[in-house]
């Protein structure tokens, strides 16, 4: 396992250092990621010196809710290709019987 890096980044005026195993410009793309979030709560209205927790927290959430849209997403198409999967089988099943009966007869 690779050793831990820090890496810095900077989100909504604040630098931070992280150590992480992962890839720089992936670490980055997420830091961008929360940065656009929280511009975008910020947009919203709220004052942003006095609200800076609270816009963290709404773009935290936001996140978070797209996340849980995507692992559901992901689930039902998990569960729909599965389910295709068994037809597919079963369908071969039966034509593998077909096959073997009729060089019976």
């Amino acid at each position: 396992m690779a050793e831990p890096k820090t890496i810095s980044v900077n989100i909504y005026g604040q630098d931070y250092m992280l150590k992480s195993t992962g890839d720089e410009d992936y670490i980055h793309k997420i830091a961008k990621i929360v940065q656009e979030r929280m511009k975008e709560v910020e947009s919203t209205g709220l004052d942003a010196n006095s609200q800076q927790l609270k816009i963290a927290v709404l773009a935290a959430m936001n996140i978070a809710d797209e996340l849980l849209q995507s692992e559901d997403k992901k689930n039902r198409l998990i569960k729909r290709i599965e389910t295709k999967g068994n037809s597919f089988i079963e369908y071969i099943d039966d034509r593998i019987k077909e096959i073997e009966s009729t060089k019976e007869k």
